[in-house]
């Protein structure tokens, strides 16, 4: 991973979308205990929408716009130079933020507040449709496909690092500031982003789609339809639907709502939860990076097992402390330990998959197809998300996870038995021992 980082073009790609989602998650974090204090203030309801459900519908708006776009700004990404795209969208980003920012400063009341978060969440989702395909399909113009899978790893600290700096940093902005502050912070990291990102060079080829002449729709088709020949990749695809389906909704919006709401926690009781995620995200993002896979697949099935099994584990950690058969203290330790594993089997999962995904899918289509698969795979977030809070909303956090637990035994033993996917792993595995050889030989 060092010599990774010596590569100046990766170091200022990793450094920018470091700084940008730290902010992302400073924001998501205090907006989403903002918006539950807002619902209490106003009588446990906002805009007449009970607060379990306007926190999910503000969870779940930005996630909507981005699963619908994704596909079509990924045909767009393709024709375009995909460094100039990152940091026009982090600069974008920066500007909403610090205009927001004013604007809360000045003050509005309570259900304007909600507005303007909702508008905020539409536009960052629109952003993001265009941000996530070109970091995804940049990623290999960079370093090469013989280190892309250091690369993911690397990548995977971004996620675990934010997660403890932006929550520690959210948590002490909330306590500490008014919400403008943290808004405030959020804008300037994407500006502070966006300027870095400038100095990034990658393969850019201008003239790959100058004799193409392709609408946005054809685009999404020829990403489907790319979709389709490579036997397994959308039954993968599906199954990660479910996956999201499943963890989307607990994990997003339960147990936020769990600690602050139902519990009535402070804020460093969540983040600590969050904090112990993140660290063993990048702990367990280094080691898996830097692992030599004999067998994606047997790999995979092991550590899929294991993530959903500390899921179940979860929910039964809920619903014992919902019938009082555990104390809140019991709960709060073995609830850490359990995210220490799940965020083990979550990166162990994840790395070797996405980098399998990006080593068979050509670079020509790579932004389109996965436009596809960000809409695939995320289209079921925020309806799960939605439904979950209205499900809360009418029931309990527990009731809602043993919910999830059950919807999670479908793409579990889909992963495990299903015969195109072990076709497609095991062509996997089988390139990587040709590349391998020629390596060899050479």
């Amino acid at each position: 991973m060092k010599e990774l980082f010596k590569n100046k073009n990766f170091s200022l790609l990793f450094m920018g979308n470091l700084v940008s989602e730290m902010g992302n998650v400073i924001f998501g974090f205090v907006a989403g205990l903002y918006v539950q204090d807002l619902a209490e203030q106003s009588g446990g309801s906002l805009l007449g929408i009970k607060s379990g459900i306007i926190l999910a519908l503000f969870i779940a708006l930005g996630a909507i716009i981005r699963v619908v776009l994704t596909p079509f700004a990924g045909v767009l990404v393709d024709r375009w130079d995909k460094v100039k795209v990152i940091w026009l969208t982090d600069y974008l980003r920066g500007i909403m933020f610090v205009v927001v920012a004013y604007v809360f400063f000045v003050g509005v009341n309570n259900n304007a507040a909600m507005l303007i978060l909702l508008g905020v969440s539409v536009i960052s989702g629109i952003v993001s449709a265009f941000f996530g395909p070109a970091i995804s399909s940049v990623t290999p113009e960079i370093v090469g496909l013989e280190k892309v899978q250091v690369a993911q790893g690397a990548n995977s600290i971004i996620q675990s690092s934010t997660m403890i700096l932006g929550v520690i940093l959210g948590a002490a902005a909330f306590g500490l500031f008014e919400f403008h502050i943290a808004l405030l912070i959020n804008g300037i990291s994407f500006l502070l982003s966006g300027f870095s990102e400038m100095f990034i060079k990658a393969l850019y080829k201008d003239q790959v789609f100058t004799d193409i002449k392709e609408s946005v729709m054809d685009g999404f088709k020829v990403g489907l339809t790319y979709l389709k020949t490579k036997s397994g990749l959308l039954t993968i695809m599906i199954y990660s639907l479910f996956l999201n389906f499943a963890f989307s909704p607990l994990f997003s919006l339960g147990i936020p709502y769990l600690f602050r709401t139902e519990l009535s926690r402070s804020e460093w009781d969540l983040a600590w939860v969050n904090i112990a995620f993140g660290i063993s995200m990048m702990v367990f993002g280094v080691l898996v990076g830097g692992l030599v896979i004999k067998s994606t697949k047997q790999f995979i099935r092991k550590n899929l097992f294991v993530l959903s099994l500390s899921f179940v584990i979860t929910t039964l950690l809920i619903y014992l402390l919902s019938i009082n058969v555990i104390s809140y203290g019991v709960f709060y330790v073995l609830l850490i330990i359990v995210q220490v594993i799940m965020a083990g089997g979550m990166m162990a999962t994840n790395i070797p998959l996405n980098t399998a995904l990006l080593k068979i899918i050509d670079e020509e289509y790579r932004a389109r197809v996965f436009g596809v698969i960000s809409s695939i795979s995320g289209g079921a977030v925020p309806i799960a998300i939605f439904l979950g809070g209205i499900l809360m909303s009418y029931t309990s956090v527990a009731f809602l996870a043993i919910t999830c637990a059950a919807l999670l035994l479908v793409p579990t033993f889909g992963f495990l038995t299903n015969h195109k996917v072990s076709r497609m792993l095991d062509d996997i595995d089988d390139q990587g021992v040709q590349v391998t050889e020629i390596m060899t030989e050479n």
